[in-house]
Formats: C-alpha cells, structure tokens, sequence
C-alpha cells in the first residue's frame, strides 16, 4: 500500500473563545443547561499531573450538517464555560477512514464556513445562560484555535513514519491567500513536537495543532483551550489596565495643581485609583490558580510549552508592571492630600490663633 492510500479517522475541532463576563457561576449553568459534564483529565498515568480549582463545564449544543469541499460532513458543537467568564464555543468534525490527501485538504480549508455559526451560538448560549453569567459584557477580544486529532491510521504507522508522508508543517502553517510555508519553518515547528510512545505525536503551533493519540482522548486539546482561554483573560485584563490608567492621567492632567481648597476632588480620584488596583491586583493569581501542575510528566511539559507559545508570562508581567504604576500613582496623589491636609491644618489653626487674639483684644478694650 502506497503512502497516498493511507487512512486516517479521527476529528477536526475548531475553537473559539470569547470573554463574555466578570465571571459564571457554574452552579447556575448546570442549572441551566440539561446536557453537560465537569472537565477532568481522563488518561490515569497523567491524572496526578493537573489539579482544577473549578473544573470548567461542558455543554453540548447542537450538531449541524456541513457542506466541506463538496462533501457532507455532520458536525458537533459544544460549548465550555470557565468561572473567570470565557465561554468556548467549539465545532467537530468527525471522519473515518478518509485519505490522507484529503484530510490534509480538509484541515487547510475548513475554518471559514464557520464564522457565523460562532456568534450566532455564542449570542444565542449568553441569552440562554441569563443571570450564571456575571457583569455580562462581550469583549472585543476573542482567541480562536484549531486541532487537527487523528485516532487511527489504517494501516498502522508509527508517528515517525506518519511525519514522512503527512505535510503537518503546511497543514498547520497554512493562511489563505499567503505564500506555501518553507523547509526551514516547517523544520521550526518540529521543535515544538511532543511524543510519549512511538505511536502518538503532539505538535504545536500559535493558532493550530496537531494531535496524534490512537486511544481517543481529547486531554491534549482539553489543555490546550485552556491555556487558550488563560491567554484571552490575560489581553483581556491587559486592555482593561491601559484604558483604566488613560482615564486617570487625563484626571490628573485636566485637574489643576493640588490646593488645600480641592482635597475633595483629589481624594476622589485618589480612591478611583485604589478600587482600580484592589479590583485588580490578583487577576493573574486567579487565573493561574485555576489549574495547578503538579508533576513534570508529559501533560505538564505540553502544557508549559503552550504558555511559553502563547507568551502568556509576558501578558502576565506586563499587567504586573502596569499595576504597579497605578499604585504608585496612588501613593503620589496620598502624599499630596496628605500635604495638603497639613497645609490646610496649618491655617485653620493660625486663623484660630488670630481670632483669639482679636478677641482677647475686644475684651481688653
């Protein structure tokens, strides 16, 4: 058998990932939703690598026909909604025993006829859901992400073997409209491979993946939306840091010099300053410790290396730095109320003293 009459089965999931919220009580949502299930890591030899503080919960939403390059495919779609307010909407593409060819096809033209159906579910999950969502407010970020999961090839192949006749590198380096990707760039992507046996193959790249994992389990593109959805918080709050301080340097520059006649006005400010930092400072704290790594086994190692792909760390500093900057704006603006309560201190009691002085002379006279 040649390499073209290779089989594959498997599926194609395509992710999208929207910030919906300050947060979900997932409580609510199982309330809500008749069909759902909490995330777990299924596989037992890797089941001690990962701790959840709150699972997120899968929804099942629906399955649709599709027409994909000429043919009919059925379609599932579900949904995942995580406590820090990220609702996932995810559409599958199962297939069997199609050509290798044609699944390399498949892969490179399959996200388009999908972009309506994302919102169109996403609007239709956020109504359905109500009051489970909290501060309902649909951000304009959003992170999409594509798997490419094969579960079986016929005939049997070890994942070596399956790199010399699968373009994994076009497949996943592949953008409409843009030239084919070259040998050194595909040999790039290699360095981001993962095996744990001969015969399962995990390779990543900024907006795609491949998977290879014959016994059917989705752990790997499971933790890799979740890192997914880490990333999309982390711009999210990222964005709501920088418009927060653009409205306190424009107070600040429009307000005149402190005087000891505007300490309201300052101490106004000044506490808008602190809600901004209280209500923020922790918000990479909260999403860390939404899933903890407990071991350096072969999930974690994957897991790692999505964030250190998806520059999550970065996104993490520099909502640090940018929080530090706004408590030092704080401590700026106390130390002139401070001031300026001194300076207003001062006077009232020299005025006091001057009174005195007036009237111990009227009662003199």
């Amino acid at each position: 058998m040649s390499d073209d009459t290779l089989k594959v089965s498997g599926s194609i999931l395509i992710y999208r990932l929207y910030d919906v919220a300050w947060d979900i009580n997932l409580m609510k949502v199982e309330e809500r939703v008749s069909e759902h299930k909490r995330q777990s890591i299924d596989r037992k030899r890797f089941s001690k690598a990962f701790e959840f503080a709150n699972p997120p919960l899968s929804l099942k939403l629906k399955t649709l026909e599709k027409n994909l390059n000429g043919k009919p495919y059925s379609v599932n779609a579900y949904a995942k909604a995580y406590d820090y307010g990220v609702l996932s909407i995810i559409f599958e593409i199962p297939f069997k025993d199609i050509d290798i060819r044609e699944f390399e096809t498949l892969g490179k033209n399959v996200e388009e006829p999908f972009k309506k159906d994302f919102r169109t579910e996403l609007d239709r999950l956020v109504y359905d859901l109500g009051d489970a969502l909290h501060q309902i407010n649909i951000s304009r970020f959003e992170e999409d992400y594509t798997v490419h999961c094969l579960t079986q090839l016929n005939p049997e192949k070890k994942a070596s073997d399956l790199l010399g006749i699968c373009d994994i590198g076009s497949l996943l380096l592949f953008e409409e409209g843009e030239s084919p990707p070259g040998e050194a760039a595909k040999k790039e992507l290699l360095s981001l491979s993962f095996s744990y046996s001969d015969c399962d193959l995990v390779i990543l790249s900024w907006d795609k993946a491949f998977v290879l994992e014959p016994s059917g389990s989705m752990d790997i593109p499971d933790l890799l939306e979740f890192a997914n959805s880490q990333l999309l918080e982390l711009r999210v709050y990222d964005d709501m840091v920088d418009r927060e301080l653009d409205i306190i340097n424009s107070r600040i520059i429009t307000q005149a010099s402190p005087s000891i006649w505007k300490i309201k006005r300052y101490e106004e400010l000044a506490a808008k300053v602190m809600r901004t930092v209280t209500d923020l400072t922790g918000v990479t704290e909260k999403i860390d410790n939404s899933i903890k790594v407990t071991e350096d086994v072969y999930y974690a190692r994957i897991y790692s290396s999505a964030l250190s792909l998806f520059k999550v760390r970065e996104w993490e500093a520099s909502i640090e730095r940018k929080i530090n900057i706004a408590s030092r704006v704080y401590d700026m603006l106390y130390r002139e109320i401070s001031n300026k309560r001194t300076e207003l201190l001062e006077f009232i009691i020299a005025i006091l003293i001057a009174v005195e002085i007036v009237l111990f002379a009227i009662v003199k006279l």
